[in-house]
């Protein structure tokens, strides 16, 4: 089951990465939920649906590490922030297997600087048992030059 699963969100993560090929603005993030932090790669955050890969990086303290690929919705769009939510599969050496439901709000602080955002996070998930996280980090979105 544990390869299985494995194999399954590799499958994942590739299609998500492929994804980012075809799309010419990509947007990177560092996320924090306490002891543990996420470092994301995705497509462009301002489009209608955008997808994310992130790695699960653990440190001295807590060593796990993990992958998650992510599909979102915007479905609220303005200069100053946007609300998306999603659906989250991801694997990591803590729990094995997860899915989850994250509810996002990004928040563009700089008016002449729309590529920086501020992300805060909330994903219901499951993962053996019904739990909660929250992120809260930086992206931001590289844009391509006309």
């Amino acid at each position: 089951m544990k390869t299985n699963l494995t194999i399954f969100v590799l499958f994942i993560f590739l299609f998500v990465m492929r994804a980012f090929e075809a799309n010419a603005q990509i947007h990177a993030g560092i996320y924090n939920e306490g002891i543990l932090n996420h470092i994301g790669v995705g497509t462009d955050p301002e489009k209608k649906f955008f997808g994310e890969a992130r790695i699960l990086a653990g440190g001295i303290i807590n060593p796990f590490l993990g992958l998650e690929a992510l599909v979102h919705y915007n479905f609220r769009n303005t200069n100053w922030y946007n609300m998306h939510a999603g659906l989250m599969l991801g694997y990591n050496e803590i729990n094995d297997g997860q899915v989850g439901v994250p509810l996002g709000l990004s928040f563009k602080p700089i008016a002449n600087h729309r590529q920086f955002s501020l992300l805060l996070e909330a994903t219901p998930m499951y993962a053996y048992n019904f739990t909660f996280r929250a992120l809260i980090g930086l992206r931001y979105t590289f844009r391509k030059e006309d």
